[in-house]
């Protein structure tokens, strides 16, 4: 083997250090990247710790809200079917607010395992005015916790505010309970107050 002169062998030192130094650039900037990272993923653990901290502070007067919240809801015998009856309701409130419904679609019952209640929702096609619009969300407001709306949406193909259409979903929440608990039958949806008493 040829033996290196010594500009060969300053070229190969040369070399070797840039090397050297390009390696540890990567493994450093590796290191640097894992350790914020990690910083992250301590700053969020942090923050979900004081979130939890404040529920768990909360838990006491959250479970008095839902006890209240459940006393308002209606309850229904186990084992009835609903659709018809949810459905029947919504009618009743579209047609005091005088929106009309063009399509009612009853989705299959949930329960909610956590809470001790049960689920259902409507989806809701519709036409009317902005004003029959607004009626039937403040009637819908009236009811409290029973029944809720969401994933509104609406149309305006005529570009006049009585010209709407659209479609929306109403969720309602409710308890089952067995036939010998019910005394006065099925309860419904309580009926919206149009004055509210005077304080």
């Amino acid at each position: 083997m040829k033996k290196l002169n010594a500009r060969e062998m300053r070229l190969s030192l040369i070399t070797a250090g840039v090397i050297l130094l390009g390696l540890s650039y990567q493994i450093l900037n590796s290191q640097l990247t894992r350790l914020k990272g990690l910083k992250r993923q301590e700053l969020s653990a942090r923050v979900e710790r004081k979130q939890q901290q404040e529920l768990l502070a909360q838990k006491p007067e959250l479970i008095e809200k839902l006890s209240t919240v459940k006393g308002q809801l209606p309850r229904h015998k186990e084992g009835q079917d609903l659709k018809s009856e949810l459905a029947r309701q919504v009618q009743s409130l579209a047609n005091k607010s005088g929106l009309r419904l063009t399509g009612l679609t009853p989705d299959t019952e949930i329960f909610l395992e956590e809470l001790d209640l049960y689920q259902a929702a409507v989806q809701c096609s519709w036409s009317g005015s902005s004003k029959s619009l607004v009626a039937f969300l403040y009637q819908l407001n009236e009811l409290g916790a029973v029944a809720d709306i969401r994933d509104l949406r609406l149309r305006n193909r005529s570009g006049t505010s009585n010209a709407l259409s659209g479609t929306f979903v109403l969720d309602f929440v409710y308890s089952r309970v067995p036939p010998a608990e019910i005394e006065t039958g099925v309860d419904s949806l309580p009926e919206p107050v149009d004055n509210p008493p005077a304080p």
